[in-house]
């Protein structure tokens, strides 16, 4: 019985496709998401690394010198000879352990932890819209997948009406009713919709391919299409505004370039640190002195360092980082305002789909009742083979523009939710 079921579901999984939201899950294991997500945890690294620059700081140094000449001092004294003095020796050793800590930075570090914050933030932000464009990418394969499979089913139903047709014509033939020049029509057309049959198959299997690649994993077949209601225009235009993943991403960035404001303003101010040192000196590497001075040098200090004049850059800099956030704030208006308008022009396009389908509804309609009309005529030769033909060919056309809207208005129904944003699809398609 376990083994019946395991069959039956490697069975299932090789004769049927898979749904839009089975293909659509698949986005997580695409190589691109994996790229997003190493540059995610490569944000997070550098947002770590500089707010260790918010503690103290421990060197530890070892130096060994060997001088030329012996240090010596020379005594000068009045009515003497001029006397040396040994003062130290040639081998001198240093050994040091100190621990930096900054006081006050003007701002500058905890500002920079504050920017590489917003910047890990812009990271998972990025791997988001990424994700969002993935399924764009994803709905219109899968669409033009279901497009191009109705098109075979048509095309093969153009095949069987030919293939019954070209009977009846020969039937016809062999009875002296019709010409030869008849016949000859139908099989040409019969091996014109087996080319298109294998044509199609092939697109079929090239758009399949590109969806693997893309998700990085085999698919074989996809399922229907899946019905969608589409969302209040004005809720969805204000919901992207404030929550879809790109403007948030600029916004970030803003506020990045703002942070480089505060950073340079920093400098505006004194840095001060305090430093402590374990310091000992030696002629040897045991560093117990030399005879001469002190072994111990350790000490405790404060810096303060604070800059005059440096040719008036810092204040340009500034000027210039401001005239960047300017920059940056009128792409982010300019950036909303286009995605305002892409919304709009999205139920544009959607209203003008369904009014297509609607005409392209009524032509298949038409050329469905054509063909069972010259279907008849011609049983009662009343038709030639060549109108017989042109009406499964073209029953089969109409029938495949059909499929092709309907796969454009799923497409664009699914974009509708999309440009909402990412975490809107997820939580309302």
């Amino acid at each position: 019985m376990r083994y019946s079921i395991i069959l039956f579901l490697f069975f299932s999984a090789t004769l049927f496709g898979e749904d839009y939201f089975e293909i659509i899950k698949k986005v997580d294991n695409s190589l691109t998401i994996k790229r997003a997500n190493y540059l995610v945890k490569s944000a997070k690294k550098m947002l770590k690394a500089k707010e260790g620059k918010n503690l103290f700081s421990i060197d530890a140094s070892l130096q060994a010198v060997r001088l030329k000449e012996t240090p010596t001092m020379y005594m000068h004294m009045p009515l003497t000879p001029t006397s040396a003095l040994q003062v130290g020796k040639k081998d001198n050793f240093q050994g040091e352990i100190s621990l930096t800590y900054p006081l006050f930075s003007g701002f500058a570090i905890t500002s920079l932890i504050d920017k590489e914050r917003l910047n890990y933030e812009r990271a998972k932000l990025q791997k988001m819209d990424i994700k969002r464009n993935l399924y764009l990418q994803t709905t219109k394969l899968y669409s033009a997948i279901f497009s191009l499979k109705e098109a075979l089913k048509a095309q093969k139903k153009a095949k069987e009406a030919i293939n019954l047709a070209l009977k009846k014509a020969e039937a016809f033939y062999e009875k002296g009713l019709i010409a030869p020049s008849e016949v000859y029509n139908i099989e040409a057309k019969k091996y014109d919709i087996d080319a298109q049959i294998i044509k199609t198959k092939s697109e079929i299997k090239k758009l399949l391919n590109t969806l693997s690649y893309l998700l990085n994993s085999k698919i074989k077949d996809i399922e229907n299409l899946i019905d969608i209601k589409i969302p209040n225009r004005e809720k969805l235009i204000d919901t992207a505004l404030n929550q879809r993943e790109d403007i948030l991403s600029i916004k970030k960035a803003l506020l990045m370039d703002k942070m480089d404001e505060k950073i340079i303003k920093s400098k505006f101010y004194p840095q001060i640190a305090l430093t402590l040192s374990f310091k000992k000196q030696g002629d040897s590497l045991r560093l117990n002195g030399d005879g001469y001075t002190n072994a111990d040098k350790s000490y405790i200090g404060a810096v303060i360092k604070y800059n005059i004049f440096n040719g008036f850059s810092d204040k340009n800099t500034l000027e210039a980082a401001k005239i960047k956030t300017l920059a940056k704030t009128i792409e982010l208006n300019d950036y909303k305002e286009r995605v305002k308008n892409d919304i709009k022009n999205a139920y544009i396009d959607l209203n003008a789909l369904k009014i297509k389908l609607l005409s392209i509804k009524a032509e298949v309609k038409s050329r469905r009742e054509y063909f069972k009309l010259t279907l008849g005529r011609f049983e009662n030769q009343l038709s030639s083979a060549d109108e017989l033909s042109r009406s499964i060919a073209d029953l089969a056309a109409a029938k495949a523009k059909e499929a092709a809207v309907k796969s454009d208005i799923f497409n664009q129904k699914a974009k509708i939710y999309l440009l909402g944003g990412l975490n809107y699809f997820e939580k309302n398609f």
